[in-house]
């Protein structure tokens, strides 16, 4: 009885993906690009060095030094600036009829950057900067990667909305009623940034003493 009870629970859990994925599927290329990022960071990071994670701290907060040093409020105000960028990033190109080229670029620049510090957390530090990167980086940047995406995916869309208001003679919808729904729709986005800027924040402020990189 064991065996059969498995199998049905696998069918339903592949289902349940499958179901998932077709429900959401442009939410999961966003994840895609993401993840292309992250794969294209932690390959090109053999070539990096600590002066190119310092100039794509602000933006992509790939300065691992900082984050043993400073202070709660200064951790909690890089991790936010950074998502404040990017989101402003996914706000502009959501104003714009060009603007779902650049909203499929932002994920890909989030994860290139955490890839890119990865990477060369591992290849400098070894299993240290594993550790350093699972249990200082990885959380806050997580949940942030994922509302980027989902900031990155809300601005594609309204870029096509506002291509079809464009060329289209006939308008379904209130134009005003789009642009205030998807203004409160970054604003909550933005909300949520500064959520894993504490969650940031609090791994700093937990874990980051354990490690000293020389």
């Amino acid at each position: 009885m064991r065996k059969p009870m498995i199998a049905g629970s696998i069918r339903r859990y592949t289902f349940s993906v499958r179901s998932f994925i077709i429900r959401n599927g442009l939410f999961v290329m966003f994840i895609m690009l993401l993840f292309g990022g992250v794969l294209w960071g932690a390959l090109n990071s053999r070539s990096a060095d600590e002066a190119l994670l310092k100039r794509l701290d602000f933006i992509l907060q790939t300065n691992y030094s900082l984050r043993c040093t400073q202070g709660l409020i200064s951790a909690f105000v890089s991790s936010f600036a950074s998502s404040v960028m990017l989101t402003a990033l996914c706000l502009l190109s959501g104003l714009s009829i060009w603007g779902f080229i650049p909203a499929l670029m932002i994920p890909f620049f989030k994860g290139y950057g955490y890839g890119l510090s990865a990477g060369f957390l591992y290849g400098a530090y070894g299993l240290k900067g594993i550790g350093y990167n699972l249990l200082v980086i990885l959380p806050g940047m997580f949940f942030s990667s994922v509302i980027i995406c989902s900031a990155s995916l809300m601005s594609f869309c309204s870029s096509l909305k506002l291509c079809s208001c464009f060329f289209s003679a006939a308008v379904r919808n209130d134009p005003r009623e789009q642009m205030k729904s998807y203004l409160l729709s970054i604003l909550r986005c933005l909300l949520l940034c500064a959520l894993a800027a504490v969650l940031d924040m609090f791994c700093s402020l937990c874990f980051s003493w354990i490690f000293t990189f020389s």
